[in-house]
This record gives structure tokens, sequence and C-alpha cells, in this order.
């Protein structure tokens, strides 16, 4: 089985890594990063505990880790 791999599926496959690495990171530290509390519009970003964003921390792992998967797996599936 000869798979060859563009340079695009290269950079997605990184893209994917990094993805789970964050998630990783998230999950060893009990930490997710945020903005402040202004909103969408805020200028401030900073790591927040697990504790205080419980959905927010749930949604970086799920989203991240389906979507590392999906970014490292893909160039093999299709």
């Amino acid at each position: 089985m000869n798979v060859e791999i563009s340079t695009i599926e290269v950079v997605r496959i990184a893209v994917g890594l990094v993805i789970m690495a964050y998630v990783g990171y998230c999950l060893l530290n009990q930490k997710v990063w945020l903005r402040g509390p202004i909103g969408l519009f805020s200028k401030t970003y900073a790591w927040g505990s697990r504790e205080e964003n419980q959905s927010i921390f749930m949604l970086h792992v799920i989203a991240g880790t389906a979507f590392g998967i999906w970014l490292i797996a893909g160039p093999f599936l299709f």
C-alpha cells in the first residue's frame, strides 16, 4: 500500500496534532483559554479554570478532540 501525502495533507495533520496538544494541555492542567468577561468584543484573553467554565471546557475538549482526530485521520481515509 503506497500512500502519497500532499503538502496540504501534511499541513492538515500538523494542525490536527496542534489541536490535540491543546486538548491534552487543557485536560492535564484542567484549564481552558478564554476571552474576558465582556464577550466576543473583549480584548482580554486568559486561562480559566475548569470549575468556573465547565461548559466551555467540555466544548473545547469534545469539539477539539473530534476536529483534531478528523484532521489527522482524514488524509488516510479518503
